[in-house]
Protein backbone atom coordinates (compact mmCIF):
# COMPACT_ATOMS: atom_id res chain seq x y z
CA UNK A 1 0.00 0.00 0.00
CA UNK A 2 2.71 2.49 1.02
CA UNK A 3 4.89 1.58 -1.96
CA UNK A 4 2.11 2.11 -4.48
CA UNK A 5 1.17 5.37 -2.71
CA UNK A 6 4.69 6.70 -3.17
CA UNK A 7 4.71 5.65 -6.81
CA UNK A 8 1.41 7.39 -7.47
CA UNK A 9 2.50 10.61 -5.75
CA UNK A 10 5.89 10.55 -7.49
CA UNK A 11 4.11 10.52 -10.84
CA UNK A 12 2.76 14.03 -10.04
CA UNK A 13 5.61 15.60 -8.07
CA UNK A 14 4.67 19.27 -8.49
CA UNK A 15 1.01 18.70 -7.67
CA UNK A 16 1.90 16.58 -4.64
CA UNK A 17 4.37 19.23 -3.42
CA UNK A 18 1.86 22.05 -3.69
CA UNK A 19 -0.76 19.93 -1.95
CA UNK A 20 1.55 19.40 1.03
CA UNK A 21 2.48 23.10 1.33
CA UNK A 22 -0.23 24.00 3.84
CA UNK A 23 0.79 21.10 6.10
CA UNK A 24 4.47 22.04 5.79
CA UNK A 25 3.82 25.66 6.81
CA UNK A 26 1.56 24.71 9.72
CA UNK A 27 3.99 22.16 11.18
CA UNK A 28 7.01 24.44 10.73
CA UNK A 29 5.27 27.38 12.43
CA UNK A 30 4.34 25.32 15.48
CA UNK A 31 7.88 23.99 15.93
CA UNK A 32 9.57 27.35 15.34
CA UNK A 33 7.53 29.44 17.75
CA UNK A 34 7.18 26.92 20.57
CA UNK A 35 10.91 26.15 20.42
CA UNK A 36 11.81 29.85 20.39
CA UNK A 37 9.57 30.42 23.41
CA UNK A 38 11.22 27.62 25.39
CA UNK A 39 14.68 28.80 24.30
CA UNK A 40 13.94 32.36 25.44
CA UNK A 41 12.77 31.15 28.87
CA UNK A 42 15.90 29.01 29.20
CA UNK A 43 18.01 32.01 28.16
CA UNK A 44 16.49 34.22 30.88
CA UNK A 45 16.99 31.50 33.49
CA UNK A 46 20.63 30.99 32.41
CA UNK A 47 21.27 34.73 32.44
CA UNK A 48 19.89 35.03 35.96
CA UNK A 49 22.02 32.14 37.17
CA UNK A 50 25.02 33.49 35.26
CA UNK A 51 24.99 36.75 37.21
CA UNK A 52 24.17 34.93 40.44
CA UNK A 53 20.69 36.39 40.97
CA UNK A 54 19.17 33.06 41.93
CA UNK A 55 15.70 31.98 43.01
CA UNK A 56 16.14 33.60 46.42
CA UNK A 57 16.74 37.03 44.85
CA UNK A 58 14.30 39.92 44.87
CA UNK A 59 14.67 43.19 42.94
CA UNK A 60 13.03 46.30 44.41
CA UNK A 61 12.28 48.93 41.77
CA UNK A 62 11.22 52.50 42.53
CA UNK A 63 7.87 53.71 41.28
CA UNK A 64 4.58 51.96 40.67
CA UNK A 65 4.33 48.92 38.43
CA UNK A 66 1.38 50.44 36.54
CA UNK A 67 1.14 53.97 35.11
CA UNK A 68 1.26 56.70 36.17
CA UNK A 69 4.89 56.12 37.21
CA UNK A 70 5.68 57.76 40.53
CA UNK A 71 9.03 59.52 41.21
CA UNK A 72 11.68 57.33 42.82
CA UNK A 73 11.61 57.27 46.62
CA UNK A 74 14.27 54.63 47.20
CA UNK A 75 17.27 55.91 49.12
CA UNK A 76 20.54 54.39 50.28
CA UNK A 77 19.31 54.41 53.85
CA UNK A 78 16.33 52.27 52.78
CA UNK A 79 18.66 49.48 51.67
CA UNK A 80 20.69 49.68 54.86
CA UNK A 81 17.59 49.55 57.05
CA UNK A 82 16.26 46.52 55.18
CA UNK A 83 19.34 44.53 56.23
CA UNK A 84 19.10 45.81 59.82
CA UNK A 85 15.40 45.25 60.37
CA UNK A 86 14.57 42.04 58.49
CA UNK A 87 16.40 38.98 59.84
CA UNK A 88 15.38 36.77 56.87
CA UNK A 89 17.47 39.00 54.55
CA UNK A 90 20.86 37.46 53.78
CA UNK A 91 22.27 40.61 52.18
CA UNK A 92 21.43 43.35 49.70
CA UNK A 93 23.08 45.51 47.04
CA UNK A 94 21.76 48.99 46.24
CA UNK A 95 22.30 50.13 42.64
CA UNK A 96 22.74 53.49 40.97
CA UNK A 97 22.90 53.53 37.16
CA UNK A 98 23.88 56.34 34.83
CA UNK A 99 26.18 57.18 31.95
CA UNK A 100 29.13 59.49 31.44
CA UNK A 101 32.17 60.00 29.23
CA UNK A 102 35.39 58.40 30.40
CA UNK A 103 38.62 60.04 29.25
CA UNK A 104 42.23 58.90 29.51
CA UNK A 105 45.35 59.71 27.48
CA UNK A 106 43.44 61.41 24.68
CA UNK A 107 40.91 58.57 24.44
CA UNK A 108 37.20 59.24 25.08
CA UNK A 109 34.31 56.83 25.35
CA UNK A 110 30.74 57.09 26.61
CA UNK A 111 30.05 54.27 29.02
CA UNK A 112 27.69 53.05 31.70
CA UNK A 113 28.36 54.13 35.29
CA UNK A 114 27.34 51.68 38.01
CA UNK A 115 27.32 52.57 41.68
CA UNK A 116 27.60 49.54 44.00
CA UNK A 117 28.53 48.81 47.57
CA UNK A 118 31.61 46.82 48.51
CA UNK A 119 29.72 43.49 48.77
CA UNK A 120 28.73 43.36 45.07
CA UNK A 121 31.28 40.73 44.02
CA UNK A 122 30.48 38.59 47.08
CA UNK A 123 26.83 38.26 46.09
CA UNK A 124 26.89 38.07 42.29
CA UNK A 125 28.86 35.92 39.88
CA UNK A 126 31.07 38.77 38.65
CA UNK A 127 34.65 38.79 39.87
CA UNK A 128 37.70 41.06 39.70
CA UNK A 129 40.32 39.79 37.25
CA UNK A 130 43.16 42.07 38.36
CA UNK A 131 43.58 44.59 41.15
CA UNK A 132 40.97 44.92 43.87
CA UNK A 133 37.31 45.78 44.22
CA UNK A 134 35.81 48.67 46.14
CA UNK A 135 36.05 48.77 49.93
CA UNK A 136 33.63 49.82 52.66
CA UNK A 137 35.87 52.84 53.27
CA UNK A 138 35.55 53.81 49.59
CA UNK A 139 31.79 53.87 50.00
CA UNK A 140 31.79 55.61 53.36
CA UNK A 141 34.21 58.37 52.31
CA UNK A 142 32.84 58.89 48.76
CA UNK A 143 36.25 58.06 47.35
CA UNK A 144 37.01 58.61 43.67
CA UNK A 145 38.05 55.02 42.93
CA UNK A 146 36.73 52.83 40.12
CA UNK A 147 36.82 49.33 38.69
CA UNK A 148 36.58 49.08 34.91
CA UNK A 149 35.24 46.46 32.50
CA UNK A 150 37.32 44.66 29.89
CA UNK A 151 36.11 46.82 26.97
CA UNK A 152 36.98 49.99 28.87
CA UNK A 153 40.45 48.60 29.60
CA UNK A 154 41.01 47.77 25.92
CA UNK A 155 39.68 51.11 24.65
CA UNK A 156 41.44 53.33 27.17
CA UNK A 157 44.68 51.49 27.89
CA UNK A 158 45.23 48.88 25.16
CA UNK A 159 47.97 46.53 26.37
CA UNK A 160 49.00 48.74 29.30
CA UNK A 161 48.22 47.86 32.93
CA UNK A 162 45.49 50.28 34.10
CA UNK A 163 45.79 49.68 37.87
CA UNK A 164 46.74 52.94 39.59
CA UNK A 165 46.08 55.04 36.51
CA UNK A 166 43.81 58.08 36.58
CA UNK A 167 40.77 58.52 34.38
CA UNK A 168 38.19 61.29 34.17
CA UNK A 169 34.51 60.50 34.57
CA UNK A 170 32.27 63.43 33.66
CA UNK A 171 35.30 65.63 34.19
CA UNK A 172 36.18 64.27 37.66
CA UNK A 173 39.37 62.37 38.42
CA UNK A 174 39.03 58.71 39.46
CA UNK A 175 41.77 56.20 40.22
CA UNK A 176 41.49 52.72 38.65
CA UNK A 177 41.88 50.07 41.37
CA UNK A 178 40.71 46.99 39.47
CA UNK A 179 39.57 45.36 36.23
CA UNK A 180 36.52 43.07 36.16
CA UNK A 181 36.58 39.67 34.47
CA UNK A 182 35.15 39.38 30.97
CA UNK A 183 31.45 38.65 31.30
CA UNK A 184 29.76 39.62 28.03
CA UNK A 185 26.12 40.64 27.79
CA UNK A 186 23.46 39.82 30.35
CA UNK A 187 19.85 40.54 29.36
CA UNK A 188 21.07 43.00 26.72
CA UNK A 189 23.37 44.76 29.21
CA UNK A 190 27.08 44.75 28.32
CA UNK A 191 28.88 44.07 31.61
CA UNK A 192 32.28 44.61 29.95
CA UNK A 193 31.43 48.18 28.94
CA UNK A 194 30.91 49.79 32.33
CA UNK A 195 32.73 51.56 35.12
CA UNK A 196 31.93 50.57 38.71
CA UNK A 197 32.34 53.25 41.39
CA UNK A 198 31.33 53.46 45.06
CA UNK A 199 27.59 54.03 45.23
CA UNK A 200 28.03 57.26 47.18
CA UNK A 201 30.49 58.56 44.55
CA UNK A 202 28.02 57.56 41.80
CA UNK A 203 25.32 59.63 43.48
CA UNK A 204 27.71 62.59 43.67
CA UNK A 205 28.75 62.11 40.04
CA UNK A 206 25.17 61.82 38.77
CA UNK A 207 23.83 64.47 41.17
CA UNK A 208 21.16 62.28 42.76
CA UNK A 209 20.29 60.89 46.17
CA UNK A 210 18.06 58.17 44.72
CA UNK A 211 18.58 54.51 43.85
CA UNK A 212 17.66 52.78 40.61
CA UNK A 213 17.07 49.45 42.36
CA UNK A 214 17.92 47.30 45.35
CA UNK A 215 18.67 43.60 44.96
CA UNK A 216 17.84 41.63 48.10
CA UNK A 217 18.69 37.99 48.79
CA UNK A 218 16.72 35.96 51.32
CA UNK A 219 18.45 33.34 53.43
CA UNK A 220 16.50 30.63 51.61
CA UNK A 221 14.05 30.31 48.75
CA UNK A 222 11.33 29.52 51.29
CA UNK A 223 11.96 32.86 53.05
CA UNK A 224 11.54 34.89 49.86
CA UNK A 225 7.79 35.47 50.26
CA UNK A 226 8.31 36.50 53.91
CA UNK A 227 11.08 38.90 52.90
CA UNK A 228 8.89 40.39 50.19
CA UNK A 229 6.00 40.95 52.56
CA UNK A 230 8.17 42.48 55.28
CA UNK A 231 9.99 44.78 52.86
CA UNK A 232 6.64 45.93 51.50
CA UNK A 233 5.37 46.75 54.98
CA UNK A 234 8.63 48.47 55.95
CA UNK A 235 8.90 50.66 52.84
CA UNK A 236 5.21 51.59 52.91
CA UNK A 237 5.53 52.74 56.51
CA UNK A 238 8.87 54.47 55.95
CA UNK A 239 7.64 56.39 52.92
CA UNK A 240 4.26 57.21 54.50
CA UNK A 241 2.51 55.92 51.38
CA UNK A 242 2.03 52.83 49.23
CA UNK A 243 2.79 51.96 45.62
CA UNK A 244 6.02 53.97 45.18
CA UNK A 245 7.97 50.72 44.66
CA UNK A 246 7.43 47.30 43.11
CA UNK A 247 9.13 43.91 43.10
CA UNK A 248 10.46 41.40 40.59
CA UNK A 249 11.69 37.87 41.21
CA UNK A 250 13.37 35.49 38.79
CA UNK A 251 10.15 33.50 38.44
CA UNK A 252 8.16 36.66 37.72
CA UNK A 253 10.59 37.75 35.01
CA UNK A 254 10.34 34.33 33.39
CA UNK A 255 6.55 34.47 33.81
CA UNK A 256 6.39 37.86 32.05
CA UNK A 257 8.40 36.44 29.18
CA UNK A 258 6.13 33.37 29.19
CA UNK A 259 3.06 35.61 28.89
CA UNK A 260 4.56 37.40 25.90
CA UNK A 261 5.64 34.21 24.15
CA UNK A 262 2.33 32.58 25.08
CA UNK A 263 0.41 35.35 23.34
CA UNK A 264 2.62 35.03 20.27
CA UNK A 265 2.26 31.25 20.39
CA UNK A 266 -1.53 31.54 20.50
CA UNK A 267 -1.51 33.91 17.51
CA UNK A 268 0.87 31.82 15.41
CA UNK A 269 -0.93 28.64 16.47
CA UNK A 270 -4.06 30.15 14.92
CA UNK A 271 -2.13 30.78 11.70
CA UNK A 272 -0.73 27.23 11.87
CA UNK A 273 -4.23 25.82 12.38
CA UNK A 274 -5.47 27.71 9.31
CA UNK A 275 -2.46 26.39 7.34
CA UNK A 276 -3.23 22.83 8.42
CA UNK A 277 -6.89 23.30 7.51
CA UNK A 278 -5.87 24.61 4.09
CA UNK A 279 -3.52 21.63 3.79
CA UNK A 280 -6.35 19.27 4.72
CA UNK A 281 -8.67 20.81 2.13
CA UNK A 282 -5.89 20.64 -0.44
CA UNK A 283 -5.32 16.95 0.18
CA UNK A 284 -9.06 16.23 -0.02
CA UNK A 285 -9.26 18.15 -3.29
CA UNK A 286 -6.25 16.47 -4.88
CA UNK A 287 -7.41 13.01 -3.78
CA UNK A 288 -10.86 13.60 -5.30
CA UNK A 289 -9.15 14.68 -8.52
CA UNK A 290 -6.98 11.57 -8.35
CA UNK A 291 -10.04 9.34 -7.87
CA UNK A 292 -11.69 10.97 -10.90
CA UNK A 293 -8.58 10.62 -13.09
CA UNK A 294 -8.12 6.97 -12.13
CA UNK A 295 -11.75 5.88 -12.43
CA UNK A 296 -10.96 3.38 -15.22
CA UNK A 297 -8.04 2.03 -13.15
CA UNK A 298 -10.47 1.46 -10.26
CA UNK A 299 -12.88 -0.33 -12.61
CA UNK A 300 -10.12 -2.59 -13.99
CA UNK A 301 -8.85 -3.45 -10.49
CA UNK A 302 -12.37 -4.36 -9.34
CA UNK A 303 -12.95 -6.39 -12.51
CA UNK A 304 -9.92 -8.56 -11.77
CA UNK A 305 -10.95 -9.18 -8.17
CA UNK A 306 -9.93 -6.20 -6.04
CA UNK A 307 -12.21 -5.79 -2.99
CA UNK A 308 -13.75 -2.55 -1.69
CA UNK A 309 -11.26 -2.42 1.19
CA UNK A 310 -8.33 -2.85 -1.24
CA UNK A 311 -9.40 0.23 -3.18
CA UNK A 312 -10.11 2.13 0.06
CA UNK A 313 -6.68 1.44 1.53
CA UNK A 314 -4.96 2.32 -1.72
CA UNK A 315 -6.32 5.88 -1.77
CA UNK A 316 -6.36 6.27 2.01
CA UNK A 317 -2.67 5.30 2.04
CA UNK A 318 -1.86 8.02 -0.50
CA UNK A 319 -3.58 10.61 1.67
CA UNK A 320 -1.69 9.47 4.78
CA UNK A 321 1.62 9.56 2.90
CA UNK A 322 0.86 13.12 1.74
CA UNK A 323 0.14 14.17 5.33
CA UNK A 324 3.25 12.49 6.75
CA UNK A 325 5.51 13.80 3.98
CA UNK A 326 4.20 17.28 4.67
CA UNK A 327 4.72 16.72 8.39
CA UNK A 328 8.33 15.55 8.07
CA UNK A 329 9.14 18.30 5.57
CA UNK A 330 7.67 20.85 7.98
CA UNK A 331 9.60 19.21 10.83
CA UNK A 332 12.98 19.57 9.13
CA UNK A 333 12.10 23.08 7.92
CA UNK A 334 10.92 24.17 11.38
CA UNK A 335 13.88 22.66 13.26
CA UNK A 336 16.36 24.16 10.80
CA UNK A 337 14.75 27.61 10.85
CA UNK A 338 14.42 27.62 14.67
CA UNK A 339 18.05 26.57 15.16
CA UNK A 340 19.22 29.26 12.70
CA UNK A 341 17.24 32.01 14.46
CA UNK A 342 18.53 30.89 17.87
CA UNK A 343 22.15 30.92 16.73
CA UNK A 344 21.79 34.31 15.06
CA UNK A 345 20.18 35.87 18.17
CA UNK A 346 22.47 34.18 20.69
CA UNK A 347 19.72 32.08 22.24
CA UNK A 348 20.48 28.52 23.37
CA UNK A 349 19.43 25.96 20.75
CA UNK A 350 16.39 24.30 22.30
CA UNK A 351 13.99 22.32 20.10
CA UNK A 352 10.73 21.48 21.83
CA UNK A 353 10.15 17.72 21.79
CA UNK A 354 6.45 17.97 22.57
CA UNK A 355 5.96 20.54 19.78
CA UNK A 356 7.62 18.14 17.33
CA UNK A 357 5.36 15.30 18.49
CA UNK A 358 2.24 17.48 18.33
CA UNK A 359 3.09 18.79 14.87
CA UNK A 360 3.67 15.29 13.48
CA UNK A 361 0.47 14.01 15.10
CA UNK A 362 -1.45 16.90 13.52
CA UNK A 363 0.03 16.18 10.10
CA UNK A 364 -0.92 12.50 10.41
CA UNK A 365 -4.39 13.55 11.56
CA UNK A 366 -4.73 15.78 8.52
CA UNK A 367 -3.79 12.88 6.27
CA UNK A 368 -6.30 10.58 7.98
CA UNK A 369 -9.19 13.08 7.95
CA UNK A 370 -8.52 14.20 4.40
CA UNK A 371 -8.22 10.66 3.06
CA UNK A 372 -11.42 9.06 4.40
CA UNK A 373 -14.00 10.62 2.03
CA UNK A 374 -12.02 10.29 -1.26
CA UNK A 375 -11.04 6.70 -0.35
CA UNK A 376 -14.65 5.78 0.45
CA UNK A 377 -15.79 7.34 -2.81
CA UNK A 378 -13.21 5.32 -4.75
CA UNK A 379 -14.13 2.09 -2.94
CA UNK A 380 -17.85 2.53 -3.69
CA UNK A 381 -17.34 3.09 -7.42
CA UNK A 382 -19.43 0.78 -9.65
CA UNK A 383 -16.92 -1.31 -11.68
CA UNK A 384 -19.08 -1.36 -14.86
CA UNK A 385 -19.60 2.41 -14.84
CA UNK A 386 -15.94 2.90 -13.98
CA UNK A 387 -14.82 0.86 -16.99
CA UNK A 388 -17.05 2.94 -19.28
CA UNK A 389 -15.81 6.25 -17.79
CA UNK A 390 -13.88 8.59 -20.07
CA UNK A 391 -12.34 11.92 -19.06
Amino acid sequence: MIGSAFESLAANKVRSGLTMLGVVIGVALVIILVSLGESARLFVDDQMRGIGFGRNGLIIHPGRMDPPIEPSKLRLEDSREISRRIPEVLDQVPIVVGSAYIRSGGQEHKTSIRGFTENYTELVNHRVESGTFLTALDVEQHRKTCVIGQKIKDKMFGGMAPIGETVRLAGRRFTVVGVMEKKGEMMGDDLDDMVIVPITSAQDLLDTDKLNAIIVWSRSTEDLSIVREKIGEFLSGRHMRKDDFHFHTQEEMISILGTITGTLTAFVSGVAAVSLLVGCIGIVNIMLVSVLERTREIGIRKAVGARHQDIFWQFFGESMVLGMLGGFTGLFTGVGAAALVMKQTGLPVQISGWAVGLALACSLGVGVVAGVYPAMRAARANPIQALRFEH
